[in-house]
């Protein structure tokens, strides 16, 4: 009889157990991949890119965009102190993906929330338990009789052990066996043993399945989120290095023009003093020359200023390995030339955006989220009412021990219930679920304005990539131009129809025609940047792996 209550305990405990866990499935937040739109022609491999394996079940659309780096730029080597760094833009997105600081900071944002899943669900984890308790005592009385103290000594033996658990329905259970027992000096030992299981089950509030498994499907949509929190710092991390080299190059390339420009007015000074001590010109032309001189040592002061800046920037981003630290010196190996590619419409781009862009899928998980807690306060507004059920088998014996061989005797209690409760008014469980409830709209909406903002932003990009390529065509025609002008101007100050100054305004709008082409080309490659941040797909195009790279369904 024993062995058929301990069997019938056990079998309702596993049921109870593997009714309320293993039959629950725990939903990640929905995704799906994205299905690119061909909005672009990617760059075909090269030298420095070489196609990657595609994963299974990738759309072709998405397939397109897998190339990574080949092993050579894929990082950089410790330099000695003298050797300059010889950088492309592949090497600098590696380099600052394997070394920069604040992205390994970043990192551990996802590890961190990960970890409150598994909290979340070890509210769920069944729980061991045993106390074991020994007292000794001395109890003092009045005998009336005999009109005299005595004592009486004893002691008291108590074990428990057992497990419990809480399951997602609401369900608490306890199996738990004990035995007591004790020993006094006027009383012969009795020791008692109990079996018994305990079963409570919420009614109404936290009988609700999915109310409870709503904290770990927050917590599933916080880690999820904090990995597209990620993707976008990576994607503004990769989109500052890229500009930043971008920015170094274009400074470096000023420096050299304002270099050659500096040498072309001191040779033009040169050439005016011999002409005024041959008595050619006057020797007023000489002070326009050294005026002209003195305006480009000024602006090749700045441009080296800001070569350094940029140089300063750049490394801070890409942190390489190097002894020199911020002494290092960088050599570009890439030009600042037209890249071929091919736009798509901007409705291309916006549906894009609309589905990769970290900011807008982690907003999409914050509002999952407050969709679930929403279920959670819904279910904190009504009264408590559990039922609760305890059986339980006692056994009796003379010495410690031997009590656990009469569980199968007579000794039983069997009793069952309800308890009910209901704040008056309720209004915190009220207030709490308004709470929420507001909170859910406000994210919905701010998703709504969110998606127009990036339409917005997205449509303002193609347009700059647009005005900023037909400015390299303007500009150029512009530099040729001067050019002309330039030679023409020279040939007039010779044969002395033209003055110096009129050979400086000349020369200074050839030379700012010549900064204009190259900013141009750099403009165009930083716009084109900019607009593979704003519709998310600059981490594909660059052939970057990680998470975040799913469309959020919600």
């Amino acid at each position: 009889m024993m062995r058929r209550f301990f069997g019938a305990i056990t079998a309702s405990l596993l049921a109870l157990v593997m009714n309320g866990c293993l039959g629950v499935t725990l939903n990640s937040p929905t995704t799906r991949p994205v299905d690119l739109s061909t909005p672009e022609q990617p760059r075909p491999p090269g030298p420095d890119v070489a196609p990657v394996p595609v994963p299974t079940g990738t759309s072709p659309e998405v397939a397109e965009y897998y190339y990574r780096m080949t092993e050579k730029p894929s990082s950089l080597e410790s330099m000695t102190v003298d050797t300059p760094l010889e950088l492309s833009v592949e090497q600098a997105v590696v380099s600052a993906l394997e070394n920069n600081r604040a992205l390994v900071v970043e990192q551990f944002n996802p590890l961190i929330a990960g970890t409150f899943v598994d909290t979340e669900r070890g509210v769920f984890d069944p729980t061991l338990f045993a106390e074991a308790t020994l007292e000794t005592y001395r109890q003092r009385s009045f005998n009336e009789v005999e009109g005299r103290l005595f004592s009486l000594d004893g002691d008291e033996r108590t074990i428990v052990g057992g497990i419990s658990q809480q399951l997602p329905t609401g369900t608490e259970l306890s199996l738990e066996i004990a035995q007591q027992g004790g020993t006094r000096d006027d009383i012969r030992a009795n020791d008692e043993a109990r079996a018994g299981l305990n079963l409570t089950q919420a009614l109404l509030r936290g009988g609700n399945l999915a109310a409870n498994l709503a904290g770990i499907h927050r917590a599933q949509a916080a880690a999820l989120a904090s990995a597209y929190e990620l993707r976008g710092f990576t994607e503004n991390l990769v989109a500052r290095v890229e500009n930043a080299y971008w920015d170094y190059a274009l400074a470096t390339r000023q420096v050299e023009i304002f270099e050659e420009s500096f040498a072309l007015a001191q040779r033009q000074r040169d050439d005016i003093h011999t002409r005024i001590e041959v008595g050619q010109i006057a020797e007023t032309e000489e002070v326009v020359a050294n005026a002209e001189l003195a305006l480009r040592r000024q602006q090749l002061i700045d441009a080296r200023n800001d070569r350094e800046q940029a140089r300063l920037s750049l490394l801070r981003l890409i942190n390489p390995p190097s002894a020199r630290g911020w002494d290092q010196d960088i050599r570009l190996s890439e030009k600042a030339v037209i890249p071929e590619v091919r736009l798509g419409s901007a409705e291309e781009h916006e549906r894009l955006a609309t589905r990769l862009r970290p900011d807008l899928n982690e907003a999409r998980l914050q509002a999952r989220r407050g969709e679930l807690e929403t279920v959670q306060t819904a279910n904190g507004l009504l009264p408590r009412l559990d039922l609760f059920i305890t059986l339980g088998k006692t056994g009796y014996a003379r010495s410690f021990g031997e009590s656990f061989t009469d569980l199968d005797g007579p000794g039983y209690n069997v009793s069952a219930g309800l308890a009910f409760e209901l704040p008056v008014g309720n209004r915190a469980a009220k207030a709490l679920d308004r709470r929420a409830r507001a909170g859910y709209r406000q994210a919905l909406h701010s998703i709504d304005n969110l998606q127009q903002l990036i339409s917005l932003e997205v449509r303002t990009a193609l347009l700059e990539v647009e005005r900023s390529l037909q400015q390299i065509d303007a500009s150029a025609a512009r530099r040729i131009l001067q050019e002309e002008v330039q030679r023409a101007e020279t040939v007039r100050f010779r044969v002395g129809t033209a003055t110096a100054l009129d050979v400086a305004r000349v020369q200074r709008d050839l030379l700012e025609s010549r900064i204009n082409e190259v900013e141009a080309i750099v403009n165009y490659r930083q716009a084109l940047i900019n607009l593979y941040l704003l519709d998310g797909t600059l981490l594909l195009r660059r052939g970057i792996d990680g998470p975040g790279a799913e469309e959020v369904l919600f």
